[in-house]
């Protein structure tokens, strides 16, 4: 795990605890959101909203065919956002 992905984990943990009102110590890279977490369609939603405040990168305008597990979502943040700036330094 590199250290954005770490960075991002770290982060990720407390946020989806919260959401999905579980134990941080539930929410492991490996915990399905739904399965394991218990997540439904308003905690989806919820969290979405949150990670996009939170690292400013909008999960509704990704790909998030495939996205099951906590590691999938902290995949796709760290992928949003090295596109994100991307773009920026193509504009620069």
């Amino acid at each position: 795990m590199d250290l954005a992905h770490r960075d991002v984990m770290e982060a990720l943990n407390p946020l989806c605890a919260q959401v999905m009102s579980v134990p941080p110590e539930s929410v492991v890279p490996e915990a399905r959101l739904v399965a394991d977490l218990g997540a439904d369609s308003l905690d989806v939603t919820e969290l979405e909203a949150a990670v996009e405040e939170l690292f400013g990168v909008s999960l509704k305008a990704a790909k998030t065919a495939g996205v099951a597990t906590v590691g999938d979502v902290a995949d796709l943040i760290v992928r949003q956002r090295a596109s994100d700036d991307d773009r920026r330094r193509a504009v620069a």
